[in-house]
């Protein structure tokens, strides 16, 4: 990574997983990454091994990018009925610490645009809107957290 920063072949490095938040901390702790891309949505409160607390606080301290990628677990948050759609997903995920941006593949171009609208509208949301969106998926969990058995 060093020798690719100083040949400017790349100008950030960065670390990244679906399985362990455990893995991705002590990465961090022991190189200075610039970025993390982790899975986190809504869902990811309930896993027994959760990144957000797991990740978010290391990358804060060591002063890391935060990108969130599944938030809206390919959709199944909204097709499991957990959450109602894009805004909650992406709010929820996006009012999370530290988290700076996230990536959210479309299957079209109008999903595409919805979704650039709902992160241009986007304000953090409060705790009890929070707390709200975690309710819902406390029972929905293991379905919205199934790229975490990826290995």
């Amino acid at each position: 990574m060093e020798e690719a920063k100083q040949q400017k072949l790349v100008r950030f490095g960065g670390i990244t997983g679906h399985h362990d938040p455990a893995v991705i901390a002590a990465g961090l702790r022991r190189y200075p990454f610039d970025v993390t891309l982790v899975a986190l949505n809504a869902a990811d409160k309930h896993h027994p091994h959760p990144f957000a607390p797991t990740v978010l606080p290391v990358a804060q301290t060591r002063r890391v990018g935060v990108v969130a990628m599944k938030v809206p677990a390919y959709g199944r948050l909204f097709s499991s009925g957990a959450l109602a759609g894009m805004h909650q997903a992406m709010g929820y995920t996006l009012s999370l610490p530290e988290v700076h941006c996230c990536v959210i593949a479309a299957e079209t171009v109008a999903q595409l645009e919805h979704n650039v609208t709902i992160a241009r509208a986007f304000k953090p949301l409060m705790e009890s809107e929070m707390a709200a969106i975690e309710q819902r998926t406390a029972t929905t969990w293991q379905e919205n957290t199934f790229f975490r058995n990826w290995t």
